[in-house]
C-alpha cells in the first residue's frame, strides 16, 4: 500500500508544482485570481482545475473528454496544456470534488 501511496504522490509531483506558480506568470496580480469573477459557471468544476484555491472565470473554460473545464486566467491554458491525460483527469476530478465556491 505505501508503494502506491508513493507511486500516486510522484504522478502528482508535477501537477503540484504547476499549482504553485499558475497566476505569478501571467503578469495577471495574483489577488485577481482569488476573487470570483462575475458571470454564469457553464463548467464542471467551480474551483480552478490548476490552482484549486482559486474560483473559476467564467470566460475561460476549455473541452476535455465532453466536460468544460473552468480555469481561473488566462495562464493556466498552458499549464493544463502540458499535462499528461492522467493529471488532467486528476486535476478535475479534484477540482469537482472540492465543490461548489463557498463565499
Amino acid at each position: 500500500m505505501t508503494r502506491l501511496r508513493a507511486r500516486f504522490v510522484l504522478a502528482l509531483l508535477p501537477l503540484l508544482l504547476l499549482l504553485v506558480s499558475a497566476c505569478k506568470s501571467t503578469g495577471e496580480d495574483s489577488s485577481m485570481c482569488l476573487k470570483r469573477k462575475p458571470g454564469t459557471i457553464v463548467t464542471a468544476n467551480q474551483y480552478c482545475a490548476i490552482v484549486l484555491a482559486d474560483p473559476v472565470d467564467p470566460t475561460v473554460v476549455l473541452e476535455w473528454k465532453g466536460q468544460k473545464v473552468g480555469l481561473c486566467c488566462q495562464g493556466c491554458i498552458p499549464k493544463w496544456e502540458k499535462l499528461t491525460e492522467a493529471e488532467k483527469d486528476a486535476a478535475l476530478a479534484t477540482a469537482i470534488a472540492k465543490g461548489p465556491i463557498r463565499d
